[in-house]
């Protein structure tokens, strides 16, 4: 008798547990398929940004003015401008990988958390304020959106600019 009561005990208990972790199962998986869709946004934005932080700092020697020739003030003020303008955007540039190599390393701790809410949900064992967790989560994936699309905005800023820097620069070479 001691032992039916032990294995219904038991059985109660695991009936309870999946109960209260089924409550979880939308929420994380909406979170899960969130996350992974904002994951990519952020390795595409990360990827953009190194692409365009290679490619500018490659023109960074074009930018050379050959002191054996005699250039006027005018030209040579505009080279300087140029270079100036330039080298703005590439020091910007270098802040922002900074920026968001930082943001990266939190996503990747994030995404364990993630992860830990979908292998609790496998597991039927999610423990502390699941609800709160989801949320902050949810919370961090707009984040992150927003932030893509701003850095995503200033690394097109800075090409642009830099592209017209580096015309300006070639004009200037032009003018002697």
């Amino acid at each position: 008798m001691k032992n039916l009561l032990i294995i219904l005990a038991a059985g109660a208990l695991t009936v309870m547990a999946c109960k209260s972790v089924e409550q979880y199962r939308a929420p994380i998986e909406a979170l899960t398929a969130e996350w992974s869709k904002t994951g990519e946004m952020v390795m595409n934005t990360t990827s953009q940004l190194e692409n365009a932080n290679t490619f500018l700092g490659g023109m960074v020697d074009s930018f050379k003015i050959d002191s054996t020739k005699k250039w006027s003030s005018n030209a040579l003020a505009g080279m300087n401008e140029a270079k100036t303008a330039f080298m703005a955007q590439v020091q910007g540039l270098s802040g922002l990988v900074t920026e968001v190599n930082d943001f990266k390393s939190k996503w990747q701790t994030m995404t364990a958390d993630v992860d830990a809410l979908s292998t609790g949900l496998k597991n039927v064992k999610l423990e502390g304020d699941v609800m709160a967790k989801i949320n902050d989560l949810k919370a961090n994936s707009a984040t992150a959106i927003s932030q893509c699309e701003s850095w995503n905005k200033n690394i097109m800023g800075a090409q642009a600019t830099a592209v017209k820097a580096w015309d300006m620069f070639k004009q200037a070479l032009t003018a002697k």
